[in-house]
């Protein structure tokens, strides 16, 4: 959504805070594979979109279908959309965030309790890039596929949410160590 004639962009010009505040090329080295993953959903939330107009169209005009477009959509297309952009958000630090009594704490001690619930997340994350990871080996060894149309492989759409959660655990325990060492302010 745009802005409408007369009003400003909330983040026009406005930078997104450093991850650790410590060197720029670590923050690069995490914010460069942010950015290819969230190209890379972008990429394939195009895709998903044209795979079901052209359904939807092929369907209606042709009395047709694409063979095994709802698999895709939803073995494919729906893991990379939400799980490959979520460490580029982090990046940014576009998360949504209620702050009803903390704001009123003292900047230092909002700064330790974000670092103390980004460490918190970042390990929640790494258990669940973890054990989706597990899951996508076994499934790849498996050749995991259905029987629709045509033989569909589904095992590829399972490693989306392990690269996915793995880069967004290590951007927030970055910002957590920015946090902690006091580098990075909210």
């Amino acid at each position: 959504m745009t802005p409408q004639q007369g009003q400003s962009d909330p983040w026009e010009g406005e930078a997104p805070p450093p991850l650790t505040g410590m060197s720029d090329l670590f923050d690069s080295a995490l914010t460069l594979p942010a950015r290819i993953l969230a190209a890379c959903a972008s990429v394939l939330l195009v895709a998903m979109m044209l795979t079901t107009v052209g359904d939807v169209v092929i369907r209606t005009l042709f009395h047709g279908s694409i063979k095994n477009a709802e698999l895709m959509t939803g073995h494919w297309f729906l893991g990379a959309t939400i799980f490959l952009p979520l460490a580029y958000v982090a990046v940014l630090d576009r998360h949504i965030s209620v702050e009803v009594v903390t704001q009123f704490l003292p900047v230092r001690v909002q700064q330790i309790k974000m670092g103390v619930f980004l460490v918190f997340g970042a390990a929640i994350f790494l258990l669940l890039a973890w054990q989706s990871w597990e899951l996508a080996l076994e499934k790849m060894r498996l050749r995991e596929y259905l029987s629709g149309a045509t033989r569909f492989y589904t095992w590829p759409g399972r490693f989306f949410m392990p690269a996915g959660t793995f880069l967004f655990a290590l951007v927030m325990a970055a910002r957590a160590v920015g946090y902690f060492s006091g580098r990075v302010r909210l």
